[in-house]
């Protein structure tokens, strides 16, 4: 088999520009504001119930509730994206999964403007509206 030399010679000269689009990469997630692990903590909660299909429900009412539109709803999978208007484009995927036997783990993630959202304060509003939506829905009142 031959190979071209002048394929080659133009080669090294790239090895740069490859390496330059990795580090972009690894700066852009290693630049958020918040480690992996305090996001985390911001934008999970566990609810103590076994019923997958009423989280579902509430999660969904209670986005639309703080103004979001639904794009997006997927039950066998149990994710949401929804997507608000306002001062900034902001975009909310939620999924819920069962944690254990008796309990399920809400989570989610957003973005502002293409950016991630760090805030607490947009996902603390999430889960208290979550939370009573939950805690109305099992008591029946509407």
């Amino acid at each position: 088999m031959r190979y071209n030399r002048r394929y080659f010679l133009t080669l090294p000269p790239l090895l740069p520009l490859v390496a330059a689009c990795q580090a972009d990469s690894r700066q852009q997630v290693l630049a958020s504001a918040n480690t992996q692990a305090a996001q985390r903590a911001i934008s999970t909660r566990q609810f103590d119930t076994r019923d997958q299909v009423r989280v579902f429900q509430a999660v969904i009412a209670t986005l639309q509730d703080l103004g979001f539109v639904v794009d997006r709803a997927d039950s066998t999978l149990g994710t949401v994206s929804a997507t608000r208007f306002g001062s900034g484009l902001i975009r909310f995927t939620v999924s819920v999964r069962p944690r254990g036997n008796a309990n399920m783990m809400v989570r989610a993630s957003g973005q502002l403007n293409q950016h991630e959202l760090s805030d607490p304060a947009p996902f603390q509003r999430f889960f208290e509206a979550l939370s009573q939506a939950l805690f109305l829905q099992a008591n029946n009142i509407d």
